[in-house]
């Protein structure tokens, strides 16, 4: 069994039921919405594809990506500009293409710009120094030639800025996951644990607090603040393409590090984006750079990879899952390093018992979880063998999809403490489980607990 789970972002390359079929079948585990990009009507569509396959007993989790508070240029005809040449920043919503200007419709967003600041346009494929400030008008110089083009994103480098974290548009697409019943909502451009708070208030007060929260780790207050973050929080996300406006590019692997390790250490799932396989986009295979980047994370335990624009625009989207589960396979030849655990509570404890007895025995684990929190236990501590999840209640069997090392399925049925029998049963008849195989199974007695083990010979 694959530890490590593939996400799709979902998009015109892969929004017909074929594309979306295939790419289950070669190996994604769960599939993204980025808000800010898919349109209302081909992301029901692609919904309806995905929740049909809850016929064949496949589940698979689903991720509503808010947009955040993005800056924008305003109105521009496209033009060039060169390494050296001199343009301004202008605080309005249209621009002049024959004078340089490129407009800034934000007066927030204005004001917070200094002379020295490093100005990003479209990502940092556009970079500008601020060299001085004339009122609605600041003269740049040209650091990285490009195209400037209108509505595209703009940054400061390393300044988080005093915008909202949740826009209205947010709301808009927060109100929508409910509605679509979606597994997971990824929240951007989080700075502290309040902007977490905030998220859990709105779901609590709209009774959908069942839906789990993604903090995505992209600005530098993040970073600072990560531990509480992480604590808060349901889930992790490393956004490398965001960190880069905050911090050198040679800064990112280690605080790529120190995300995953403290997102282990606390027991909270991790999942790996941007430019995972990017060079697929145009290309049929991955470059040697990405092969290592993969191999290198899967090693430090991340739970997740998630596929971009590979998969949502690429030429190749089927071929990049293809080859992210082969690389992700060969990586797993090594376990992940070991970490120091924190916040470990009595029933983490048990659970990690129950890994370091089937590591042993080489016994697979069976487990049945209700909300949840035994599976997530489990998961926490690696195990090296293959992890049978059973839940009563869908959500979670979805929920659980992106989860290392974990095999989910729905529990049709009734039954005190485990219900042993009927899961061995089923296991046997999926392959998973053959006569004289030694299995480990465990539950909790209350919800919440992780209190039973008892070890079997099928």
């Amino acid at each position: 069994m694959r530890k490590t789970k593939i996400i799709a972002t979902l998009g015109p390359a892969c929004w017909d039921e074929e594309k979306i079929l295939r790419l289950v079948k070669e190996g994604v585990n769960g599939f993204r919405i980025n808000f800010s990009h898919a349109n209302r009507k081909e992301i029901l569509n692609s919904l309806k594809i995905i929740r049909k396959l809850e016929k064949k007993g496949i589940y698979i989790p689903i991720i509503g990506d808010l947009q955040g508070p993005v800056v924008r240029l305003g109105e521009i005809e496209d033009f060039e500009i060169s390494k050296g040449e001199t343009v301004y920043i202008v605080n309005q919503s249209k621009g002049s293409a024959k004078f340089k200007e490129i407009p800034l419709p934000d007066a927030r967003v204005y004001a917070e710009i200094s002379e020295g600041d490093i100005l990003l346009i479209e990502g940092g494929k556009i970079r500008l120094r601020a060299d001085v400030i004339e009122g609605d008008r600041i003269r740049c110089t040209v650091l990285t030639e490009g195209i400037v083009r209108k509505r595209k994103t703009f940054a400061i480098k390393g300044k988080d800025l005093p915008l909202p974290t949740i826009t209205e548009k947010d709301m808009e697409d927060i109100e929508l996951s409910i509605e679509q019943e979606l597994d997971y909502i990824g929240l951007s451009f989080v700075r502290d644990k309040g902007d977490i708070e905030t998220l859990k208030g709105i779901l609590r007060r709209k009774g959908a607090d069942h839906i789990k929260i993604i903090a995505k780790i992209e600005t530098k207050s993040a970073v600072e603040n990560l531990k509480e973050i992480v604590e808060i929080s349901d889930a992790v996300l490393v956004a490398r393409g965001d960190l880069a406006i905050y911090f050198e590019l040679e800064e990112i692997p280690e605080i790529q590090d120190e995300i995953v390790r403290v997102s282990r250490a606390y027991g909270k799932p991790v999942i790996l984006a941007t430019q995972i396989m990017e060079s697929m986009v145009n290309n049929p295979l991955p470059s040697r750079p990405e092969v290592l980047d993969v191999i290198n994370a899967v090693r430090e335990g991340v739970d997740a990879m998630l596929l971009a624009e590979e998969t949502a625009v690429g030429k190749y989207p089927v071929e990049s899952v293809v080859w992210l589960r082969k690389i992700i396979g060969k990586a797993e030849e090594k376990k992940p390093v070991k970490i120091e655990m924190i916040g470990e509570q009595i029933y983490d404890k048990f659970a990690r018992g129950v890994v370091i007895l089937s590591d042993l025995l080489q016994a697979k684990i069976i487990a049945f979880s209700r909300r949840g929190n035994t599976a997530r236990r489990l998961s926490r501590y690696r195990p090296k063998s293959d992890v049978y999840v059973f839940s009563p209640n869908v959500k979670v069997v979805r929920q659980l999809g992106i989860l290392w090392g974990l095999k989910a399925y729905l529990y049709i049925g009734e039954s005190e403490g485990i219900p042993l029998e009927d899961m061995v049963e089923k296991l046997r008849k999926q392959g998973e489980l053959s006569y004289g195989d030694l299995a480990i199974a465990t539950a909790g007695l209350k919800e919440g607990t992780t209190d039973i083990i008892r070890i079997i010979r099928v």
